[in-house]
């Protein structure tokens, strides 16, 4: 039987906005582990305006990358568990008290 290939997601924004939205996303991750609001400001331009060397933005785009696969394997952890750690503690201590309940 014939099968229809499924057709890739085609980006049809201009190169200026996905570039724009490539800083963001750097950024976003950038405000999440940088606590210093002046070295945080002053990083933020210097990647903003396109300044700093390619070759570290995409050193940090690389950490940007493993933080979100880390961040994705916790949720799946948890999702899979229907818990957290701590959860799964409060989970045994409950049934531990059950059990010597009756």
């Amino acid at each position: 039987m014939f099968k229809l290939k499924k057709k890739s997601n085609i980006d049809y924004a201009a190169p200026h906005i996905r570039q724009q939205a490539f800083r963001m996303r750097l950024l976003k991750f950038y405000k999440e582990i940088e606590f210093n609001d002046d070295v945080y400001n002053h990083n933020a331009t210097m990647i903003l305006k396109g300044t700093l060397p390619y070759k570290f933005v995409n050193e940090i785009e690389r950490l940007r990358l493993e933080h979100e696969k880390k961040k994705k394997e916790k949720w799946e952890k948890i999702k899979r568990k229907s818990a957290t750690t701590m959860g799964l503690q409060v989970r045994n201590i409950v049934a531990n008290a059950v059990k010597k309940a009756l």
